[in-house]
C-alpha cells in the first residue's frame, strides 16, 4: 500500500471573494509559481500503535473544520475562493530508509519543491512516515495561500492532539472562523476602518525610518550569498523565564528586544525601523485561525546608548503593541504608498531586517518570577549548540526567526546576507544574544555595556558615510551609481544631497532615472536638489567651482516641489 484515500462529506459548499492575505501570496505566486516561499511544512507526531486508518480519519476531521484545506481559486483580476464539499485527498505513505532525520527532511524539501495546482487541486499534501511498517510522523505541506505559519502550526497541533486521544472531545463539523468569513469581515464597515488606519500609519511610519536598516559596508571577509545559523539555547530558556517575568511583557517582545539591540547598535543607528511578522490572530474566535492572516507591522524604535535594557524592552513592547494595530491592508495598496513615499523621499524601502516567532501558537512559555542562578546560567551556556539550517532563500538581508521555545531549550535562527555579515559574525550576533540575556537575567544593563559584553560594535564607516533623513548613505555608491552615467557629481550641503551636472536635462528626468536605480542598494540615495549647469567646471570634483557656473535648471525633481 502506498496510500490511503480520505474521503470527506460537508454539506453546504461556499463561494466568496478572497482575503487579503489570500490575494497577497496570489500575486507573488504570480511572480515566481515554484518558490519554495510559497510553501509551509507542519508535523505531528504518531503515538506508538496508531494505524493508518486512524491518520485518515485524523485528516478528515481537519479538513471537515479548516475550509482553507479544501479550497481552490479562480484567477484574474478579481479572484474568487471556492470551498469543496465533496472530494477526496490521499495520505501517502513513505518508509523511512536510512537514518530518520535525514530521510524526513529530504521527503519535506521534495514535497515543498512540487508547486500547487491552486485552480484545480487542494492546497495540502499529506504523507505519513513509517518505520518498519508503523507510522511515527505525519508531515503536511500546505501552500501558502492556504495557512501561513501560525496556520500550518496549529493544524499540525490539532492533528497531533487528535491522534493522542483527543478525538472524543473534537467538535465535529466546520467550527470557528474560516477565510469566506475573514474576507466578509474585511469588506465590512469595520473591516474596511481598519485597513485605511493601517495605510495610514505606514504612510507615516515610512516618511521617517530609514529605508533600510542593513545599509553598512560590505565585511571585508564577506562574500556573495547567504546562510542561516541556528542557534539551541538552554541558557536563553532559563534567563527568558526571568527577564519576561521582571518586565510583564511576552517572551518574544525580550527576544525581539534583544535583536534589534544589537542590530542597532551595529548599525550605529539611533533611528530604526524593523518589520515584524504579524500573526493578526487577535480577535476574538481568530486565534486557531487556519488561514493566511499574517501580515508585516513595521516597529519603529529609538535606541538611546543611556538607556537600560529594561527600557529598551518596555519601548520594544509599546511600539510593537501599536505596530501590530495596523498589520492588515492590501498589499497592493501598500506598494503604492511606499512608491509614492520613496519618489518623494528619494529613498527605496527594503524590507531588509525581519523578525518572525513562528512558535508563539503552539509553544507553552513559562515565566519564572524566582532569582536566577548565574552559576546555573554560566553553565548552561556551555551547552549552546549552534548548527547551519537547511538552505533557503529569504527576501532579506537579516531575518531573525524565533523558532521555539520550551523548558529546555531555545531555538533561534538568523539568515542573513553574507556581504555585510558573514557566517562567523552570524554566529557571533546569536552569541551576542545569549551573552545579553544570560546577563541582563542576573545583572540589569545598560545599552552603552552591550559591545563590550557581547563584541558586537558599531561597523566602521569611512568619511564618505553620512547620516541623512534618518538613513544611512554612502556618497561614493551614490555617486557611482546615480551620477556617473550622467557626468555629474554629488554634494553633501546641510544635510541634504545635491547633484550638479550638465546637458539637455530636467530635474525630473534626472530624479526619474535615480530612482529607478534605487533596487538593491540599502545605501544609495536619491539627491534633494539637482542642479544643471551650463557646462562643467574644469575640476568635475571642484565643489566650490560647480557652485560658480551657471545655472540652466534646478529643482528637486519631485512634483510636490521638496528640496527647491
Amino acid at each position: 500500500m502506498t496510500s490511503v484515500p480520505v474521503r470527506f462529506h460537508v454539506p453546504g459548499a461556499r463561494t466568496g471573494p478572497v482575503t487579503l492575505g489570500q490575494r497577497n501570496v496570489l500575486r507573488w505566486i504570480g511572480k515566481d509559481p515554484s518558490h519554495r516561499s510559497d510553501s509551509v511544512p507542519a508535523f505531528a507526531e504518531v503515538p506508538p500503535g496508531t494505524d493508518l486508518y486512524e491518520i485518515a480519519d485524523v485528516v478528515r476531521l481537519l479538513l471537515v473544520r479548516h475550509e482553507s484545506l479544501r479550497t481552490t481559486f479562480t484567477a484574474g483580476p478579481d479572484p474568487v475562493q471556492r470551498v469543496i464539499g465533496d472530494g477526496e485527498v490521499s495520505v501517502e505513505i513513505s518508509e523511512v530508509q536510512g537514518e530518520p532525520y535525514a530521510f524526513v527532511r529530504d521527503l519535506v524539501s521534495r514535497m515543498l519543491a512540487e508547486p500547487f495546482g491552486l485552480t484545480t487541486g487542494l492546497p495540502v499534501r499529506i504523507t505519513a512516515v513509517t518505520r518498519d511498517n508503523e507510522p511515527f510522523l505525519v508531515v503536511f505541506v500546505f501552500s501558502h495561500i492556504a495557512v501561513d505559519v501560525a496556520g500550518a502550526a496549529i493544524v499540525g497541533q490539532q492533528c497531533a492532539q487528535l491522534l493522542d486521544g483527543g478525538r472524543d472531545s473534537w467538535a465535529p463539523g466546520v467550527v470557528g472562523h474560516q477565510p469566506v468569513d475573514q474576507a466578509r469581515w474585511e469588506r465590512s464597515e469595520a473591516g474596511e476602518r481598519r485597513i485605511r488606519s493601517a495605510l495610514r500609519y505606514w504612510e507615516t511610519q515610512l516618511r521617517r525610518v530609514p529605508q533600510a536598516m542593513f545599509a553598512v559596508p560590505a565585511h571585508p571577509d564577506g562574500s556573495p550569498g547567504h546562510c542561516e545559523v541556528r542557534m539551541r539555547s538552554r541558557a536563553i530558556a532559563q534567563a527568558l523565564r526571568t527577564v519576561v517575568a521582571r518586565n510583564s511583557v511576552s517572551h518574544s517582545t525580550v527576544i525581539f528586544a534583544a535583536s534589534a539591540t544589537l542590530l542597532a547598535v551595529f548599525t550605529g543607528s539611533a533611528s530604526n525601523g524593523l518589520v515584524s511578522v504579524c500573526g493578526n490572530r487577535f480577535r476574538t474566535g481568530w486565534r486557531d485561525y487556519a488561514g493566511t492572516i499574517a501580515q508585516d507591522a513595521l516597529v519603529p524604535f529609538t535606541l538611546d546608548p543611556a538607556a537600560t535594557f529594561a527600557g529598551v524592552v518596555r519601548h520594544i513592547q509599546a511600539a510593537t503593541m501599536n505596530a501590530y494595530r495596523y498589520a492588515q491592508f492590501d498589499s497592493a495598496d501598500l506598494w503604492a504608498i511606499i512608491d509614492a513615499v520613496s519618489a518623494e523621499r528619494g529613498t527605496q524601502f527594503h524590507r531588509d531586517c525581519v523578525f518572525n516567532d513562528t512558535g508563539v501558537h503552539s509553544d507553552l512559555r513559562r515565566i519564572d518570577s524566582s532569582t536566577v542562578d548565574a552559576a546555573e546560567l554560566a553553565q548552561a551556556t556551555k551547552q549552546t549548540r549552534l548548527e547551519f539550517a537547511d538552505d533557503r532563500e529569504l527576501p532579506a538581508a537579516f531575518f531573525l526567526t524565533l523558532a521555539g521555545i520550551s523548558d529546555e531549550e531555545v531555538d533561534i535562527r538568523l539568515y542573513a546576507d553574507t556581504r555585510f555579515l558573514p557566517a562567523a559574525q552570524v554566529q557571533q550576533f546569536l552569541l551576542g544574544v545569549e551573552r545579553l540575556l544570560v546577563t541582563e537575567a542576573t545583572t540589569p544593563l545598560r545599552v552603552a555595556e552591550v559591545p563590550d559584553l557581547t563584541g558586537i560594535r558599531a561597523v566602521p564607516r569611512s568619511a564618505d558615510w553620512h547620516l541623512i533623513d534618518s538613513c544611512w548613505v554612502d556618497l561614493a555608491a551614490v555617486q557611482r551609481v546615480l551620477l556617473d552615467p550622467f557626468n555629474g557629481k554629488v554634494f553633501v550641503e546641510d544635510d541634504r544631497l545635491v547633484a550638479y551636472t550638465s546637458g539637455d536635462l530636467t530635474p525630473e528626468a534626472l530624479h526619474a532615472a535615480c530612482m529607478a536605480e534605487l533596487a538593491g542598494q540599502f545605501s544609495v540615495m536619491c539627491p534633494h536638489r539637482y542642479v544643471i549647469c551650463a557646462s562643467p567646471p574644469t575640476d568635475a570634483g571642484d565643489h566650490a567651482a560647480w557652485r560658480s557656473r551657471p545655472v540652466v535648471r534646478q529643482g528637486s525633481g519631485r512634483s510636490f516641489g521638496t528640496g527647491e
